[in-house]
């Protein structure tokens, strides 16, 4: 008997129950038809809307709790409600999906420092243009002082980090400081894998970004942001 031809849906995973649940919650919040803090029904309520029982239900309110997508408060107004959604959480998903990648090695540092290289860029010339007063004081903080910088190759990441994440800040764009935000915290795993480096160089030119951005310099902010990068883009080889 000849072989019948494969369909192309051969071998599609069909949604369990809850995830086809969690799932259309999610749709009717990217529609609208939930905003964040609205109350969700009762769990019996929504067993009996989507005719399945309530452990079904309830596995798939956990799982959007888990992806912080839904909140849960116990008494009377407790029950479950739509989270205060923010790319904060970009930050810390991203951040660990990336770890994730390196620990596995289908990601390598290099290919997260050239991301990680132009997302800086735009930091340091978009903090230059949008950053306060407020800001600039927190930047100046978190500045390391030359003179007593950190030789352990983690302290030193631990201090570019809290430098990078502030400047990020700076430019009150909410996807860049997201994005920006969870590329560098992975970078600081590098502390923990390699251990010749030249910490004096990985913090150099700090000082010259905080001076760009407090003038109000974007270009000049992105051009210092090039030469403390610098370090890393001979680092890994990657020629500018």
């Amino acid at each position: 008997m000849p072989d019948r031809p494969s369909s192309p849906l051969a071998g599609r995973r069909v949604q369990s129950a809850p995830e086809q649940i969690a799932a259309s919650i999610r749709e009717s919040i990217l529609d609208g038809t939930l905003a964040s803090g609205d109350r969700l029904p009762s769990e019996q309520e929504m067993a009996t809307m989507y005719g399945v029982s309530r452990p079904t239900v309830r596995e798939a309110l956990r799982t959007l709790r888990a992806d912080h997508v839904l909140v849960s408060s116990r008494g009377r107004t407790g029950g479950y409600r739509v989270a205060e959604l923010s790319l904060r959480q970009l930050d810390t998903s991203v951040a660990e999906a990336i770890t994730l990648s390196l620990s596995m090695r289908t990601l390598t540092y290099a290919q997260l420092f050239a991301v990680r290289y132009d997302l800086e860029l735009r930091s340091a010339s978009t903090a230059a243009r949008h950053r306060t007063a407020e800001d600039l004081a927190r930047l100046r903080a978190v500045a390391p002082d030359p003179e007593a910088l950190p030789t352990a190759p983690e302290e030193v990441l631990a201090c570019d980090v809290a430098f990078h994440r502030v400047l990020a800040d700076c430019s009150h764009n909410p996807l860049l400081i997201g994005f920006a935000g969870a590329t560098t915290t992975a970078f600081r795993r590098f502390g923990d894998d390699v251990q010749q480096v030249d910490p004096p160089q990985m913090l150099a030119h700090l000082d010259e970004i905080v001076d760009a951005v407090a003038a109000g310099d974007a270009a000049g902010a992105q051009e210092a942001m090039r030469r403390h990068l610098a370090y890393f883009v001979t680092y890994f080889g990657l020629g500018g």
